[in-house]
């Protein structure tokens, strides 16, 4: 994977634009998930992410947010708009200073580049990591 420095401020919205957010990106790899959490999420075969500071990141608009049992059994949260269905974030109570963004969500989405790849093996085999 091919590393990039973003912005410093990172905004997005969903596919209708009833959610918009802002923040600031934090100290953690952009990264691709293939867990069945993110496949099911997202409709598709990974998650692209991008991580923002927490007590930076705000929402204008209703989000709501659907929580579950992650992978180390704590609680996460996936948020989304209620409207047009767009995937926006992802946070969890293990790392509760940082969230979760997805890439597809940014107003800039051009300047995503993953820095690394998680749960590989849970990849289908119609979308292989690189």
């Amino acid at each position: 994977m091919t590393q990039k420095t973003f912005s410093e401020r990172i905004t997005g919205q969903c596919k209708c634009g009833g959610v918009r957010y802002e923040g600031t990106r934090a100290d953690a790899p952009a990264f691709r998930c293939y867990c069945r959490d993110c496949q099911q999420l997202t409709g598709t075969g990974h998650s692209e992410m991008v991580p923002l500071v927490r007590d930076t990141f705000s929402v204008t608009g209703d989000m709501r947010e659907f929580e579950m049992q992650g992978g180390s059994g704590g609680a996460t949260w996936s948020g989304f708009c209620p409207d047009c269905g767009s995937p926006i974030l992802r946070r969890s109570a293990r790392m509760s200073d940082r969230l979760y963004v997805h890439a597809g969500s940014l107003d800039r989405p051009e300047e995503y580049r993953p820095e690394k790849v998680i749960y590989p093996d849970a990849a289908q085999p119609w979308d292989q990591p690189d």
